[in-house]
């Protein structure tokens, strides 16, 4: 199954605050069906006492995912850094090997596998992708869209100042679209994302026509609470393929498990079940 050892260790998910996070059911999931010794919990630690948490705690981790508000500033305590956290800007997941700390990130991979996972016969050099947003989520679907070959890949925002920076993080290998023109560009695109957190349970839906395109389209949305969003029920209306944010939150967490025990764990139907009915 894998040759590193798995006997007593622990893992976890570093971030502040912590009450809504679902990486503790699903890693406390595989721990159980793979029957390992190991634990995986909350590890609520603020800004403040991040460095101490570093300087005096992290070597007691195998491994530990990232969330916010500290996928930016773990940067500063790692030994290694991935391609990839470079690129995005962000640091997902955190190894302990031979105490280093060896930072990476899986968003991408796991957005392009839950892809391939719902869709399997996906061409993506043939896709003209729009991505939604210009935040870190953004950067890791542009990544991902990148690595796939994909034809053309433009970005909308509200906010110009981001698209820009965007651009420029990308060297003018992205297209921008003023948000306010949208609609006179929506048809000419095959595959959409939508990497901002409108939609999320508590928050407003995004407010997006999906009646435009010339042929049936891709649409994925990010986020998985709830599982329904607006701009999902607007692609179903449209007779669109679509996807929400589950497949990615998986496969991310997954890919985690290959950096720390060199195993790559199985998605069942049972743990998407238990992750949908947790949100019901």
């Amino acid at each position: 199954m894998n040759t590193k050892n798995t006997n007593n260790f622990k893992l976890g998910v570093l971030g502040y605050p912590l009450s809504h996070t679902l990486s503790p059911m699903i890693h406390n999931y595989w721990l159980s069906n793979y029957e390992l010794n190991g634990v995986y919990e909350k590890v609520e630690v603020s800004t403040k006492n991040l460095r101490d948490f570093f300087s005096d705690n992290i070597l007691q981790y195998r491994g530990l995912n990232v969330t916010i508000p500290h996928k930016v500033d773990v940067f500063n305590y790692m030994d290694e850094v991935s391609d990839s956290a470079k690129v995005i800007g962000a640091i997902n997941c955190i190894t302990v090997s031979d105490n280093k700390l060896i930072g990476s990130n899986t968003d991408a991979d796991g957005f392009i596998q839950g892809l391939i996972n719902a869709y399997s016969s996906i061409n993506f050099e043939n896709k003209n992708a729009l991505v939604i947003g210009a935040g870190g989520a953004s950067r890791a679907i542009i990544h991902a869209l990148q690595m796939k070959s994909v034809r053309n890949i433009s970005v909308t925002n509200r906010s110009q100042d981001r698209l820009q920076s965007l651009k420029k993080i990308f060297n003018d290998e992205i297209s921008v679209i003023d948000w306010e023109s949208i609609y006179e560009q929506i048809k000419n695109f095959n595959l959409i994302i939508n990497c901002t957190s409108l939609g999320m349970l508590g928050k407003d839906d995004i407010k997006f026509d999906l009646s435009h395109q010339r042929e049936k389209s891709l649409v994925v949305d990010l986020v998985y609470n709830p599982l329904e969003t607006g701009f999902i029920l607007e692609a179903r209306r449209n007779h669109h393929d679509y996807l929400n944010g589950i497949p990615m939150l998986l496969n991310q967490a997954a890919l985690s498990w290959v950096r720390w025990l060199g195993i790559n764990p199985r998605i069942t139907d049972e743990l998407i079940s238990n992750i949908s009915n947790s949100m019901r």
